[in-house]
């Protein structure tokens, strides 16, 4: 199937956020265009985007209870599974929405006055730093002091193999090797911030990528650094998938790379004959439902295409 028919699909006005998503970032439309204003002005009118609405909390944030503990967390910093404040912000910067819509603006800016003073939100846990300072500049808040507090804390953060870890792992294993989830998680952020791409911490972690041909072991070069690491899924949270991977390097220039080979390889399999991508697992307690696992995916696919796309358009390493 020629390519300009799988964007047709992601352009389908069933799922207004994807259309709009499409139009602005694998289409390339200004944002001042008329069908991307249009597009984006029934955003809020969408499903999804009430639905979460309608869950939010008056003073702006999501409850959730964990479904093997039974605890209630939301509140504050703490969060349980795939339903609380980081995870329903993220889904709302997934949807198109920003810092410009009311709701947007009280539960994001009430989140981050729950920030620790040296910028971590929940003891160091490197996958929701990481996943925090991605989606608050999704949301708008790119040049807020207390997002760049976060990300100098990303920045001064240092391990021997150049990746992150968290405060509950150093405690329990003071030399354990560091987490390919947060590692992923802080790869995503910087992917975003390409001023900072030449910085030393920055060239450190994408080199704890390329060493292990970004999704395998060091030591055991054809086994997978964990087995679920392959799988495609949406929406984005604090596990990992080769696609996030490849979308990162990619965007950072370094698609073409040779140690990138393998896990491109691993991403079309994912790819159906008609081009679209499947999506192996969605979390169920996720508030953004994804569609059906096992089957071909917007969502997917629309980040497999941005990540061939990024690759396409340069072969500049950092």
């Amino acid at each position: 199937m020629p390519t300009h028919t799988v964007t047709d699909w992601l352009l389908e006005e069933s799922n207004p956020s994807l259309r709009y998503r499409t139009l602005i970032e694998l289409l390339h439309e200004s944002p001042r265009s008329r069908m991307v204003r249009e597009a984006k002005g029934v955003l809020v009118d969408s499903p999804a985007v009430k639905d979460l609405f309608v869950r939010m909390h008056s003073d702006g944030y999501w409850l959730e209870t964990n479904p093997r503990t039974g605890i209630t967390v939301g509140d504050g910093v703490e969060y349980g599974s795939y339903a609380g404040n980081p995870f329903c912000l993220s889904y709302l910067a997934e949807l198109g929405l920003d810092r410009s819509h009311p709701l947007v603006a009280k539960a994001a800016d009430r989140y981050l006055s729950l920030q620790k003073s040296d910028g971590d939100f929940w003891d160091h846990f490197s996958c929701l730093n990481g996943y925090n300072i991605r989606n608050f500049i999704l949301l708008g808040y790119r040049e807020d002091p207390r997002l760049q507090k976060t990300i100098s804390l990303m920045l001064a953060t240092r391990r021997p193999d150049g990746g992150y870890l968290c405060d509950m792992h150093e405690k329990r294993r003071p030399n354990r090797r560091s987490c390919i989830r947060g590692c992923s998680k802080m790869l995503m952020a910087y992917a975003l911030l390409p001023d900072l791409w030449k910085h030393e911490r920055c060239r450190e972690l994408v080199d704890y990528f390329l060493r292990r041909n970004c999704i395998f072991k060091l030591r055991k070069p054809h086994e997978f650094v964990r087995a679920d690491i392959i799988r495609t899924q949406f929406p984005i949270i604090w596990q990992t998938s080769a696609l996030e991977i490849l979308w990162s390097l990619s965007r950072m220039g370094l698609g073409r790379h040779p140690a990138t080979q393998a896990t491109w390889e691993a991403l079309e399999a994912k790819r159906t004959d008609d081009g679209r991508y499947v999506m192996d697992w969605t979390p169920t307690q996720s508030l953004l439902k994804a569609g059906k696992r096992g089957q071909p995916n917007k969502w997917v696919t629309f980040y497999a295409l941005q990540a061939v796309q990024y690759r396409n358009a340069t072969s500049t390493e950092l």
